[in-house]
């Protein structure tokens, strides 16, 4: 199996071609690249079997490298250190998604996953569909974790996040507020293909539960679930094109 690993982290790139040496015989690494523009000229050169990619890196991201990409001919497993980037890894059908520091157990399952045969037609409609417009992804789960429990979440039922310095706090539906030890911005990433909108540097709001905007005291957002949230001046046009998108 040809490899090509996509990482701008030198000791990662070093750490998983020792892994793959040791629990992977009869792999390949063919060839290395440090970031989007580097990687994209890499797969088109070598059109490897199996693409091992880091999500951040200096010049865009891993998601941005496979859209320039197009229709996928070889395989994925994504290697990072966010997990909050798994349900966008998925909708690009990645084979697996490793948390780094690299597991060699998790490696090994990955590559035993690649292994089978790839469904183009399927991983190619993810490719297409993750280029579209917004879209609502209301049968979508997120993963959320605070420090005692894990909680399987519903996009379609996260009514807004609100930023507390390093931690985003969660409002769900059911009144439940979960906070969660990633920042705000990683969460604004992720949501970025659904109907989320970051009104203001401390509030990353689900449209499907917003109720009204009063323009009046410089614009103030409602709630459906009662909720009073500020938009930032430069926010409010981008809001009412939003907003419009949904009709």
């Amino acid at each position: 199996m040809r490899v090509v690993l996509v990482d701008d982290d030198s000791s990662v790139v070093d750490n998983l071609k020792i892994l793959l040496s040791m629990y992977a015989s009869d792999s390949e690494v063919i060839a290395v690249a440090n970031g989007v523009r580097a990687g994209l000229e890499c797969l088109k050169k070598h059109k490897p079997d199996l693409l091992l990619l880091d999500v951040e890196m200096q010049d865009g991201t891993g998601f941005d490298l496979l859209a320039m990409y197009g229709e996928l001919d070889f395989k994925v497993i994504f290697v990072t250190g966010h997990d909050a980037y798994a349900i966008k890894a998925f909708k690009f059908n990645a084979i697996d998604y490793i948390l780094k520091p690299v597991d060699p157990d998790e490696l090994v399952k990955a590559l035993a996953k690649a292994q089978k045969p790839l469904d183009k037609k399927e991983q190619n409609l993810s490719v297409a569909n993750l280029t579209k417009k917004k879209v609502t992804g209301s049968e979508q789960k997120i993963i959320l974790k605070d420090s005692e429990t894990v909680y399987l979440v519903s996009v379609k039922d996260i009514i807004r996040c609100e930023s507390e310095a390093n931690y985003t706090k969660f409002f769900l539906i059911d009144g439940r507020k979960l906070t969660i030890s990633k920042t705000l911005k990683e969460y604004d990433s992720l949501f970025e293909d659904h109907v989320f909108f970051r009104a203001h540097r401390s509030h990353l709001i689900n449209l499907l539960h917003f109720d009204r905007y009063e323009k009046k005291d410089g614009g103030t957002l409602i709630m459906k679930d009662g909720s009073i949230l500020p938009v930032a001046v430069r926010k409010k046009e981008a809001l009412l094109q939003a907003l419009d998108q949904l009709k």
